[in-house]
């Protein structure tokens, strides 16, 4: 129990201080990819409301939502970086 609890409250930390990270030292293309991520979550935080507001038990499951939905943030932040670090050696 004690590790799901902490997959369920690190994973997401995790994914926002790498989200704040990319936006804040990123340039750019790869500033304006690692926008994508947020702009997901905040139509996925409007649907959510709407789905709670119509139906208080439509997600009983949230916290293995928050925890998929941080790991394909990461996993799209890691490929943005894999691209910058694989264009950065193109140009030399």
């Amino acid at each position: 129990m004690e590790l799901f609890l902490l997959i369920a409250f690190g994973l997401p930390l995790a994914y926002v201080v790498a989200q704040v990270r990319a936006l804040r030292r990123w340039e750019g293309t790869a500033r304006t990819l690692a926008w994508l991520p947020v702009l997901a979550a905040g139509l996925y935080t409007l649907k959510f409301a709407l789905d709670v507001a119509r139906d208080p038990t439509s997600h009983n499951l949230f916290p293995f939502e928050l925890i998929i939905g941080s790991l394909l943030g990461l996993g799209f932040l890691g490929l943005c970086a894999l691209g910058r670090g694989i264009a950065a050696r193109l140009e030399r």
